[in-house]
């Protein structure tokens, strides 16, 4: 009798001790006894089956992000197929070439198996099962599916071929949407192949899902918008920012370019980027109504006060000022330099305020800081210290040149005018109880807050209003347009005096009496003579607040907001 023949017997025998041990094992997470016969231990292995990941879901219970069962097509190296036939069929049903299967396999002789490919559709199963290939061995695998592909996909992320997350909340929350694998004893044949499964070691336990605070039906709506908006203006990239000003959720987070997660050879470059929370920008004319607010917190100016802005410069020592397109507005009521977006009156009011003051209002409304958003690559932005600054710098920063926020940042700020002068803190999460007014910061007084946000309804609705395409039928909205140009290398414009280019803004909230929906929309690089905020960026915002405001269920208020200009 042969070594095989031996070993065989030996295995017969045995087999009935693991029979006679099957129901034990099965029903607890026992290890094989150290009393276990040595010889049978060689062949009992523990291996590892992987969990599913949770799923992502958003604010209504729609799946954003799934797992699904996939297949691990291998190969034990010693048995598989020299048919050349049965190779090119495998190799053309895994998407890849005859040559790139034979280096695969046939280079790594020392290996008892080797993969061949993840991710493998039970469809793609079957037919390869047809085949009949000698050798080859499937193990199990799952994918991660997103349903809306790019239209989300800069917030979401993605996952690796072992379904843990690589970028965005999937990495921001893998901890909770990891599950724990499953181990089981096996019994294994002399040529590694599992056999028969023994016993459980260790319970497997599927992911946690993640409901978060997205709509998905306003980041549909949200992403058209934009897209159509960067198409028409040959714009170079474009943000969308909406929150529930109430609660300080996220609505919708839209980002372009964007990428197809689905794809993995679309997974590179700065398409990955959340623009929202890793891009900084000059918030512009967006800042003047946090200026404003500021100078009459602290009672420097009454909301009745006159500035007068001629002759539409203001000169310092070793640099001037002026308005957008050399316009002298005169002398304007405070709200009126809201309305047409004087430089001059804004300064004027900021130099009423002492550095600190003016430093100290900023710093509340998150200039320079955190969200707390908890994504992945948040950046603080840039406000100096008011120690720093010059006279100059005094000025400018009240309409935004000089420091830098992320468009999530300018969302959080306007949350001050909004919720009567008390920021909430951002959340991509949605929570399904009660609100906790608590946890905000108070930035302005009640009374300020209200007197700014009925001034901000004038710049959509007064023929004086630089952002009239804001407008949305049936609701009263308000807001502020920005306008800011590129800094390239600490200098807005070339030698040739020619401007880098620019980046068109919109910040505002809607319905204007009792706001539900704070705002945002960035366009960077708008092409053409058509550049400004008002003119690119607000009818952006006009069609998302529109739309989330009906999703929402806010009842439009007959004869307010008019007809939405074109």
């Amino acid at each position: 009798m042969n070594r095989h023949n031996v070993i065989g017997s030996i295995l017969l025998i045995l087999l009935f001790i693991v029979a006679g041990r099957a129901v034990i094992l099965h029903l607890s997470s026992e290890s094989v006894s150290p009393n276990f016969p040595n010889v049978m231990k060689q062949y009992v292995k523990t291996i590892t089956i992987p969990s599913m990941r949770g799923d992502i879901l958003d604010r209504n219970g729609e799946t954003l992000a799934l797992s699904t069962p996939m297949v691990i097509v291998g190969v034990r190296n010693r048995e598989f197929t020299k048919s050349i036939e049965k190779r090119r069929e495998l190799a053309k049903l895994l998407d890849r070439s005859d040559e790139w299967l034979s280096k695969k396999v046939d280079n790594r002789p020392h290996l008892r198996y080797v993969k061949l490919k993840d991710q493998v559709s039970p469809d793609i199963k079957k037919r390869i099962v047809a085949l009949n290939i000698e050798g080859i061995e499937f193990r199990r695998g799952v994918r991660r599916y997103y349903p809306d592909g790019d239209i989300i996909s800069n917030l979401l992320g993605f996952t690796n071929s072992k379904d843990r997350g690589q970028e965005g909340v999937e990495k921001s929350y893998n901890y909770q949407l990891n599950g724990y694998p499953e181990k089981v004893q096996v019994i294994k044949d002399r040529e590694g192949k599992a056999i028969e499964t023994v016993g459980l070691v260790k319970r497997g336990k599927k992911g946690g899902d993640l409901k978060l605070s997205i709509d998905r039906r306003v980041q549909f709506i949200a992403y058209q918008a934009l897209r159509k908006a960067l198409q028409e203006y040959k714009a170079v990239s474009g943000t969308v920012v909406v929150l529930d000003s109430d609660r300080g959720e996220v609505l919708a987070m839209v980002n372009l370019p964007s990428y197809n997660p689905n794809d993995s050879s679309q997974r590179r470059g700065e398409a990955l980027r959340n623009r929202a929370v890793t891009d900084v920008l000059e918030p512009g004319s967006t800042m003047k109504p946090l200026t404003i607010a500021s100078a009459l917190e602290y009672g420097v100016i009454d909301k009745d006060d006159k500035i007068d802005t001629s002759p539409g410069r203001l000169r310092f020592k070793g640099a001037s000022i002026g308005e957008y397109a050399g316009h002298n507005y005169g002398v304007v009521s405070i709200e009126e330099l809201l309305w047409v977006s004087s430089n001059v009156g804004s300064a004027k009011v900021a130099l009423k305020l002492t550095p600190e003051q003016l430093w100290s209002t900023l710093d509340k409304v998150g200039v320079g800081r955190v969200t707390g958003v908890g994504f992945p690559g948040e950046v603080k932005g840039k406000l100096r210290s008011h120690k720093n600054w010059v006279k100059v710098d005094h000025a400018t920063i009240s309409y935004g040149h000089g420091i830098d926020m992320t468009p999530l940042q300018i969302a959080q700020a306007y949350l001050a005018l909004a919720e009567d002068g008390v920021i909430t803190p951002i959340t991509l999460l949605h929570n399904d109880s009660s609100l906790n007014r608590d946890e905000g910061r108070r930035v302005f007084s009640a009374e300020v807050a209200k007197t700014v946000r009925m001034m901000l309804e004038g710049v959509t609705s007064n023929p004086k209003g630089t952002a009239k395409k804001a407008r949305v039928a049936g609701y009263r909205v308000g807001g502020k347009t920005g306008t800011a140009e590129k800094l390239v290398n600490g200098r807005y414009k070339d030698s040739e005096g020619k401007s880098f280019g620019h980046t068109a803004i919109f910040a505002g909230m809607a319905p204007i009496e009792d706001p539900k929906i704070v705002a945002v929309v960035v366009v960077v690089d708008p092409q053409g003579k058509k550049y400004t905020g008002g003119w690119v960026a607000a009818p952006v915002f006009s069609e998302v607040v529109g739309g989330a405001l009906r999703i929402m269920g806010v009842a439009p208020q007959p004869n307010n907001g008019g007809e939405v200009s074109g």
